[in-house]
């Protein structure tokens, strides 16, 4: 499972999201490739109403995590974490929703593509180390 992004035929530059032509040469002919691995840059955390699909009728998390966050006593909010990412080895700079809470900047991530209100949008797992 990996991410698509374009990549130029003429010069090879890579970007996302895809464009009519290639903004570092205006190249018109774009190849999609595979961006599996990216590097962290920065990321935030903000809370975000939680998904009530996720929620059985008794208002328990069918994941069975029944956890509530830290800041969240009512349990009414989720954790979402959003990044800056660099895929590798060449490029583009992504902003990618992230699986879980990253340790460090420079920490590797594994891209991938998930679809969302009918775009595939740039999401990420963290990596150990």
């Amino acid at each position: 499972m990996s991410l698509l992004i374009d990549q130029c035929r003429a010069c090879a530059h890579r970007f996302y999201p895809s464009r009519l032509w290639c903004p570092a040469c205006g190249h018109d002919q774009v190849q999609p490739v595979a961006a599996d691995y990216a590097e962290l840059l920065a990321w935030t955390v903000m809370p975000a109403k939680k998904d009530e699909s996720k929620r059985d009728e008794s208002g328990s998390d069918k994941s069975g995590n029944n956890e509530s966050k830290v800041g969240d006593p009512d349990d009414t909010l989720d954790l979402v974490v959003i990044a800056t990412v660099r895929a590798l080895p060449d490029g583009p700079v992504l902003v990618a929703r992230l699986e879980d809470v990253p340790t460090h900047i420079g920490q590797r991530l594994r891209l991938f593509g998930r679809k969302t209100q009918g775009r595939v949008l740039p999401w990420a797992w963290t990596l150990p180390g």
